[in-house]
């Protein structure tokens, strides 16, 4: 009796202790699929000290896990990317409050896609798209920024046949969720952009569709990635000088002030619109760049040293214009010095 109490006892404590177990391993993952593995511990101990070791190549995409506390329980949720035929890991050595506990090997079955002609190559659940901006690139095509959101989430893996040219940037994980944002040229008379994903949870593929359209002030958040001139811009010049003419007449005839403020408040607005812009040399050879980023993608290289005007400025990007009216940044570092 008083050993199987000893044991109970001992049992208990190893309980309270804390033990770790795999909580949640999926049964099968698609190819280039971001999925969870979760790991399960108890313990009655406040401030619990574990680290994970995956033994293998599989390491996880991001190096922190999620944690759920729930009561006396927690999860530990990592995320992981398929690029086999099969997802294996050797073992994984968990130290917890000061102990290792060896987990078994991990063998996850890994499926291919179906067949899509308008498969992006995006594996998610829930894909979003959160905004999106047309611009004109050059006189024959546009840029279409969009912005993503998914869960489970392989969105640096897109890609869309139909692109001229294309690229990612500004890409975020925080926990399950991803963000990211996508840059494609297209051929102006394109009106409507259409593909699909792959839909984990639906485990089907979902078509989605971003009209290609011009509009002013689309998009704060993507705002000034590479706009053209207003095609209304000769318009509002002349209007601002008729203005300022007509007020100087109605000063000279009427004799009344407020028309000549109003003379000198229309020429102050057209000098500070439309003073012009300071020009730029280009050394040759020099990227440039779609978007104002060193992921961004390159459209061309500059192919001889080109005098330019420069179209804006971020941080260590100027915009400028090419040949063909080709729209891009080149990086500081690639203006001629002398």
């Amino acid at each position: 009796m008083k050993i199987f109490i000893a044991f109970l006892l001992a049992l208990t404590v190893g309980l309270f202790a804390g033990d770790v177990e795999y909580s949640y391993i999926p049964k099968k993952v698609y190819e280039k699929q971001v999925f969870p593995i979760s790991f399960l511990t108890s313990s009655r101990e406040k401030g619990e000290n574990i680290s994970f070791n995956f033994h293998g190549d599989k390491k996880p995409v991001l190096d922190e896990p999620v944690i759920i506390q729930n009561g006396p329980k927690t999860f530990y949720t990592f995320y992981f990317k398929t690029t086999e035929k099969v997802f294996s890991i050797p073992k994984v050595v968990v130290n917890f409050n000061g102990k290792d506990k060896v987990l078994p090997a991990l063998k996850i079955p890994v499926q291919k896609i179906p067949n899509n002609k308008n498969f992006s190559g995006v594996i998610a659940s829930g894909l979003k798209i959160k905004n999106h901006q047309v611009s004109v690139y050059d006189v024959k095509t546009n840029l279409i920024a969009i912005s993503f959101e998914a869960h489970d989430a392989n969105l640096e893996d897109i890609y869309i046949p139909s692109a001229l040219k294309d690229g990612t940037e500004n890409i975020k994980r925080d926990g399950s969720k991803m963000e990211i944002h996508y840059y494609i040229v297209l051929p102006t008379e394109q009106t409507e952009l259409n593909f699909s994903y792959f839909d984990t949870i639906k485990e089907t593929f979902v078509e989605k569709s971003i009209p290609i359209q011009m509009h002013d002030g689309s998009v704060a958040a993507q705002t000034d990635l590479n706009p053209k001139d207003d095609s209304f811009e000769a318009l509002k010049k002349y209007t601002l000088l008729t203005l300022a003419i007509v007020f100087v007449l109605l000063f000279l005839w009427k004799k009344d002030f407020f028309y000549l403020v109003m003379a000198v408040l229309a020429a102050a607005v057209l000098l500070t619109f439309y003073t012009a812009l300071a020009t730029v040399c280009i050394k040759e050879g020099s990227p440039l760049y779609i978007v104002p980023s060193s992921n961004s993608t390159t459209s061309i290289h500059i192919d001889k040293r080109y005098n330019t005007t420069k179209l804006a400025e971020r941080n260590e990007f100027v915009k400028i214009e090419y040949k063909n009216g080709t729209v891009g940044w080149i990086k500081h570092e690639d203006l001629c010095q002398d």
